[in-house]
C-alpha cells in the first residue's frame, strides 16, 4: 500500500514539474514574442496622426520626410492662367510664391501611430485630427510686374473707335476692347490658386469695354470730304449736336475754304417750327380741331396759308409775325426773324437787321421777311426735344409743356418728302424736320435747307444743313449732297447696322 502511494506521489511531481517547465516556457516564449514586438514597434519612426492634412492634402500616417515630399508635390505644381480663352502655366515660383516648408512641418506632433497594446493585438485606434495651416511668403512686386507684363502689356486691348472709309459714306466699325479687371484682384484670384493644392486653374476677370464713338473731328473730316466729292462750290453750312451730351459740330465751307459760321439765310419754310412754338406758348392741350389740322398742313404739307391762319386767329391779325419774332428774341435768338405773313402782297411789318444780315463778307441777300442762322434752328430743335423728354425742360416757364413739345415733334414727323435729309436714312428712321427752300426775286431757287431731330438705335441727334449756290440750285445735285451728309452722320452713330451708300 504504501509503495503504490509512493508512485502516486512521484507521478504527481512529475505533472507538476512538467507543468512547470511548461508554464515557464510559455512565459518565456511570451515574453520574447513580447519582446520581438517591442522591439518591432520600437523601431517603427514615430508617425503624424491618421487624421492629420494640410487643406485637404492627407499627411496620416506618414512621416516628416514622407509628409514634405507629398506638401511639395501637391503646392509645386503650376498654375494654369486663362484669359479669354488663352492658357498659360507658371511655376509658383515665377510668381513669387514661395511654400515654408519647415514651418508648416512644425506645427505637427509626431507621435507612435497607435498604442503598443492596440499595435500588438491588431486593433484599430482613433486619434485626434489635425487642421494645419500653410505657411508661405508671397512677394506681391514680383506677381503684379508678372501680371502686369504678360497680361496687361501683351494681351490687354484698348478699345478702338470706328474710322470713316475713304470716299464712301459708311465707317469701318469700332471694336471693343479687352483688359484685367484690375490687378489687385488679379492678383487675389492667383494667390487662392497658389495655396490651394486642388484647384490651380484660374479663369482671370477680364472686362469688355466698348468701342469708341467715332471721333467727331473724324465725322467733320468725313463731311467736309463729302462736299468736295460731290464737287459743291457754293457755300454749305452745317451744325449738328448730339442729344446725349450736347457736343457741338458747327462749320462752312464756301467753295471748300472755311468762312465764319452762321451766315443770314432766307429761312423760307424753316421759319414754320418758331410759327409752331409760339401757337402752343399761347393753346393748351386739347388743342382745337382747326389748329390740329392747320399745323399739319403747315408743317406735313409746308403749306403756307394755314401758317398765317394760324398767326393770325391765335396771335395776331395783323402783328402775328411780330409775336412770333418777339418769342424768338425771348429765347435768345438774335438772327431769326418773321417779319410779314406768306400770303403774296403781305406787307413787310418791320425792317429787322441782325447781327448775322449786317455781315459783309459772306453775304446772300437773304429774305427781308424771314430769316435764320443754322445754330438757332438747331438750338430751338434740341431744346424742344429736351422739353419733350423732362418737364424741366419746358418752355417760356412752362408755357410750353412736355406734352406739347412731344406734339411738335410729331408733325415735325409727318413731314415726309423721301428727300433731303430724309433721303439718306435707312427706311422708317424717324425723322422730325422741316426743310425749306423758296424762289428768289430772281425766279430762281439759290438756298435750299433742312432742320431736323433724327432717332437712331445710336443715339439721336439734331443736325441742320443750309447750302446755297449763286446759280439755280438744281433739285437732284441738292438731294444727293444733303442723303450723303445725313447718311455719313448715321453710320458714325450706326457702325453696327450701316445704312447703304445713297446711290442716284
Amino acid at each position: 500500500m504504501k509503495k503504490y502511494r509512493s508512485r502516486i506521489k512521484r507521478r504527481a511531481d512529475v505533472s507538476r514539474t512538467i507543468l512547470l517547465v511548461a508554464g515557464l516556457g510559455l512565459i518565456a516564449a511570451s515574453l520574447v514574442v513580447g519582446l520581438r514586438s517591442l522591439t518591432q514597434y520600437l523601431a517603427q519612426p514615430p508617425q503624424i496622426s491618421n487624421q492629420t492634412d494640410l487643406l485637404g492634402v492627407p499627411l496620416g500616417g506618414l512621416t516628416l520626410e514622407e509628409a514634405q515630399q507629398r506638401i511639395e508635390e501637391a503646392f509645386s505644381g503650376p498654375v494654369e492662367l486663362t484669359y479669354q480663352g488663352a492658357r498659360m502655366q507658371f511655376l509658383p515660383a515665377e510668381l513669387g510664391f514661395q511654400l515654408d516648408i519647415q514651418s508648416i512641418l512644425s506645427q505637427i506632433s509626431l507621435t507612435r501611430a497607435i498604442p503598443f497594446r492596440s499595435w500588438f493585438w491588431g486593433q484599430s485606434f482613433a486619434d485626434n485630427a489635425q487642421k494645419l495651416e500653410i505657411k508661405y511668403s508671397l512677394d506681391e512686386n514680383q506677381l503684379q510686374n508678372m501680371l502686369n507684363q504678360v497680361f496687361s502689356l501683351r494681351y490687354d486691348q484698348p478699345a478702338s473707335a470706328a474710322t470713316p472709309i475713304l470716299y464712301t459714306t459708311n465707317f469701318t466699325a469700332g471694336q471693343p476692347g479687352y483688359q484685367l479687371a484690375s490687378l489687385t484682384q488679379t492678383s487675389e484670384q492667383v494667390k487662392e490658386a497658389l495655396v490651394s493644392p486642388a484647384e490651380r486653374k484660374v479663369a482671370l476677370t477680364v472686362i469688355e469695354t466698348p468701342a469708341i464713338s467715332p471721333d467727331w473731328h473724324n465725322i467733320e473730316v468725313m463731311l467736309r470730304q463729302i462736299i468736295r466729292q460731290e464737287r459743291f462750290t457754293g457755300l454749305a453750312e452745317i451744325y449738328l449736336r448730339d442729344l446725349q451730351n450736347d457736343q457741338t459740330m458747327h462749320f462752312a465751307v464756301l467753295n471748300n475754304q472755311d468762312v465764319p459760321v452762321d451766315v443770314a439765310y432766307s429761312a423760307a419754310s424753316t421759319i414754320k417750327i418758331p410759327i409752331m412754338v409760339s401757337i402752343m406758348k399761347r393753346l393748351s392741350e386739347p388743342l382745337p380741331a382747326q389748329v390740329t389740322n392747320w399745323m399739319s398742313l403747315m408743317i406735313g404739307e409746308s403749306l403756307n396759308p394755314p401758317a398765317d391762319g394760324l398767326m393770325k386767329a391765335y396771335l395776331d391779325n395783323n402783328q402775328g409775325p411780330l409775336i412770333v419774332t418777339a418769342d424768338l428774341r425771348e429765347m435768345g435768338y438774335q438772327n431769326t426773324f418773321l417779319a410779314g405773313y406768306f400770303d403774296p402782297g403781305s406787307p413787310l411789318l418791320e425792317k429787322i437787321d441782325t447781327p448775322a444780315n449786317q455781315r459783309r463778307d459772306v453775304y446772300l441777300d437773304p429774305d427781308f421777311y424771314n430769316q435764320t442762322v443754322p445754330s438757332e434752328t438747331g438750338d430751338l430743335l434740341t431744346r424742344i426735344y429736351h422739353c419733350s423728354n423732362s418737364a424741366e425742360a419746358a418752355l417760356f416757364n412752362g408755357a410750353v409743356t412736355s406734352d406739347e413739345c412731344a406734339l411738335m415733334l410729331g408733325y415735325l414727323k409727318e413731314n415726309k418728302i423721301l428727300a433731303l435729309l430724309e433721303a439718306g436714312l435707312p427706311p422708317n428712321t424717324p425723322i422730325a424736320h422741316k426743310h425749306g427752300w423758296t424762289n428768289e426775286t430772281d425766279g430762281l431757287i439759290h438756298t435750299m435747307s433742312d432742320a431736323s431731330v433724327i432717332y437712331t438705335p445710336g443715339g439721336d441727334f439734331v443736325l441742320v444743313v443750309f447750302a446755297h449756290t449763286e446759280n439755280q440750285f438744281l433739285y437732284d445735285p441738292a438731294n444727293r449732297l444733303f442723303a450723303r451728309l445725313s447718311q455719313s452722320i448715321y453710320n458714325a452713330y450706326n457702325t453696327e447696322n450701316q445704312a447703304a451708300w445713297y446711290e442716284n
